[in-house]
C-alpha cells in the first residue's frame, strides 16, 4: 500500500499541509518534492472535486499494473481526548474503486513523462463510487466545532500487477491532480517498490508476467 497522512489545518478545514502516496513507507525509499508540499498546503476537502481527480503512476514499461483491479484508500482521522483525559482516535473510510484512462486527451498532459524507459497509466475514482466519498466528506465536515482541529487527511494506492521476465526496474513516481485545469502534482519521485514491503510480498503482487 501507498498511502500518506497529511495534517488538516483547523482555520481552513482538511487543508492538507503535507506529502502524499507513500510518505508512512517512505522515510528513505524516495523523494517528495519541497514544491508539492507547498502545493498540497492549498487543498482543501470542503472544496475538492471528486469528479476531477487523477492519480498516475509513472513506471518502466516491464512493469505491468492491474488497471482496473486498484482502490483509492481515503481516510480522515482526529484525536479526541476523553473524560479523565484518556486519548482515543475517530477514524473515517472508504476504499474507492479505480477506472483506468487510456485516451490520448487523459494521458497527453503528462507527456513529459512518458520516454523509451518509462510508461504512465492515469486512474479516476469510478463515478458510481463517487457518493460513497462524497458522504464521507459531509461526516467529516460535521466534525467542525467539536473538537481541536487536529485531523488527518489519508489517501491510500495499492498496487499490483507483474513483471516482464520476472525481474527488472520496480520504482516509480506517482502523481496526483485535483482540479481539472490543475496540474499534476509529484509526490514521489523513483520509489523502489522493493523498498516499502519484504521480498516474499513483493514477489506476490509483482509475480513474473504468464504469456497468453
Amino acid at each position: 500500500m501507498l498511502f500518506f497522512l497529511t495534517p488538516l489545518r483547523p482555520s481552513a478545514f482538511l487543508r492538507a499541509s503535507s506529502c502524499l502516496l507513500a510518505l508512512v513507507l517512505l522515510s528513505a525509499c524516495g523523494s517528495v518534492p519541497v514544491s508539492s508540499l507547498w502545493k498540497l498546503r492549498q487543498l482543501q476537502l470542503e472544496t475538492l472535486d471528486p469528479t476531477a481527480l487523477r492519480a498516475a503512476v509513472v513506471h518502466s514499461p516491464g512493469l505491468q499494473l492491474h488497471g482496473n483491479a486498484l482502490e483509492l484508500t481515503v481516510s480522515v482521522s482526529r484525536t479526541l481526548r476523553k473524560p479523565g483525559g484518556a486519548i482515543a482516535t475517530e477514524r473515517l473510510e472508504e476504499k474507492l474503486p479505480l477506472q483506468e484512462l487510456r485516451s490520448t486527451a487523459d494521458r497527453s498532459v503528462l507527456a513529459e513523462y512518458e520516454t523509451p524507459r518509462t510508461h504512465v497509466q492515469v486512474w479516476r475514482i469510478d463515478p458510481a463510487a463517487l457518493p460513497r466519498l462524497q458522504a464521507l466528506r459531509e461526516r467529516a465536515m460535521g466534525w467542525k466545532g467539536t473538537d481541536d482541529g487536529s485531523r488527518q487527511l489519508g489517501l491510500g494506492l495499492e498496487l499490483s500487477g507483474c513483471q516482464q521476465g520476472g525481474s527488472g526496474s520496480r520504482v516509480v513516481t506517482t502523481l496526483l491532480r485535483f482540479t481539472d485545469t490543475g496540474e499534476y502534482i509529484p509526490l514521489v519521485r523513483n520509489l523502489d517498490l522493493a523498498e516499502t514491503m519484504p521480498a516474499h510480498e513483493l514477489a506476490k503482487r509483482f509475480p513474473a508476467c504468464t504469456t497468453r
